[in-house]
């Protein structure tokens, strides 16, 4: 029991935003146990799908694509109080903030967590971040900030050394008690997704490609029609609009392939043709831009050709300079003027330098004759997205809807607008 008195579980959240109270939610949740003998134990740590849009990736770092098979927070709800079950006080670095997710998070699935002591090792420390507290007492801070797990161990460190210097320090939270959490069953067995398994899944085959792969023979054909070549490339065109491939969509690729015949190098070359042009068009001005880069690298995963290296991609561009024995048709080309569009999510390209801001974006699509409209209802004909896999409200209700859906850099070169 003494050892149970004397167990801080010491926590961090990142977050979509700032409002537990509204609409943000926890996207990472870290848990790191300080122990009686001063041992640091990490007991959980996860990834968390909040079913909306991410929030600001500029600061947690995380995308859409990398929440978009992590558990809900249902779903790991229970293994979580677990873990907080035997210990007496939450600590963290402002941990108001970490404590009142974590308590909305529970009442939304209608658990009340009990009252618990929060040690805030922020105050105890005389205020400020916690990079800039680590630093102050000599606190090593491995890996990168705004991390959950990295965080919860640097706060953790932090705590030990406050302690150790002023033994005192945690009176003012004292007596501490056991506290009665409530039983909770997990509602499903249900894989966390630590952020550091993110790399693995990126090098990943993509289901449809295996399938490919399995259903055509492995070579070139010299029977094979053109249409049929024509009529894939066409749907791959359509498909890649919004930097993702549904499983309806990867069956109806593998259909069009199977019923022309192709073979799996006719696909792979098609899919290379694809990739080199979308690298000729990002490799133009001899400049790749952050949103450039994303992209090549999620339509290499999408296409087969696992993630690609630094080395990889200066092969790429290197081979745009030269001619290709490739069929090079044009991509299609349509008049968008009079089709109404609507925007999700902060946009990622830039123009001149700038960052394209919303009302920027807008500006831009009305100059080319298209019709912003606020909100998405079955009459929108376009929904651009900033992040291929956002579960934002517009997103999920565009899906439903069967809206046209496209990646925002494909927007731009669809308008014929130059981005950075």
């Amino acid at each position: 029991m003494e050892d149970r008195i004397n167990t801080f579980a010491v926590i961090d959240v990142e977050t979509t935003g700032l409002n537990p109270y509204r609409h943000d939610r926890i996207v990472e949740v870290a848990v790191v146990l300080v122990s009686p003998e001063k041992r640091l134990s990490t007991k959980f740590t996860t990834l968390i799908n909040p079913e909306r849009d991410i929030g600001p990736t500029s600061i947690h770092g995380l995308t859409a694509t990398d929440i978009v098979n992590a558990p809900r927070f249902v779903d790991v709800a229970g293994e979580l109080m677990d873990v907080l079950r035997c210990t007496v006080a939450l600590a963290g670095h402002n941990v108001r903030f970490d404590a009142s997710f974590l308590q909305c998070e529970y009442k939304r699935i209608g658990v009340e967590v009990p009252l618990c002591k929060l040690i805030d090792t922020m105050h105890l420390a005389g205020g400020g971040s916690l990079a800039e507290c680590c630093s102050e007492y000599h606190v090593r801070f491995k890996g990168q900030a705004h991390s959950a797990l990295n965080d919860a161990r640097a706060t953790a460190a932090l705590l030990e050394k406050l302690i150790s210097i002023s033994p005192s320090a945690l009176d003012r939270y004292k007596p501490f008690e056991s506290l009665k959490w409530p039983d909770l069953q997990s509602q499903c067995v249900v894989n966390v997704l630590p952020r550091g398994r993110l790399k693995e899944a990126e090098d990943l085959i993509p289901s449809y490609i295996q399938r490919l792969a399995d259903r055509l023979s492995p070579l070139t054909s010299d029977t094979v029609c053109h249409a049929g070549e024509q009529d894939y490339r066409a749907l791959l065109w359509r498909v890649l609009e919004d930097g993702r491939i549904e499983d309806t969509e990867s069956d109806s690729l593998v259909d069009v392939a199977t019923h022309w015949g192709l073979s799996f190098g006719e696909i792979e070359a098609i899919h290379f043709d694809y990739l080199t042009r979308l690298a000729e068009a990002s490799w133009k001005d001899r400049y790749i831009t952050d949103a450039e880069r994303r992209e090549l690298l999620t339509v290499g995963q999408l296409l087969g050709f696992g993630k690609l290296s630094d080395e990889k991609l200066n092969d790429l561009f290197r081979s745009t300079e030269r001619p290709t024995a490739l069929i090079r048709e044009q991509e299609p080309t349509e008049c968008l003027v009079g089709k109404s569009i609507c925007f999700t999510g902060e946009c990622q390209c830039s123009l001149r330098g700038n960052l394209i801001s919303r009302e920027m974006a807008e500006k831009l699509v009305t100059e080319k004759g298209l019709i912003v409209v606020p909100s998405v209802t079955k009459k929108l004909d376009l929904l651009v997205v900033a992040d291929p896999n956002t579960q934002s409200g517009k997103a999920k209700k565009a899906r439903q809807y069967g809206i046209r859906v496209i990646h925002e850099p494909t927007l731009w070169r669809l308008l014929g607008i130059d981005v950075d």
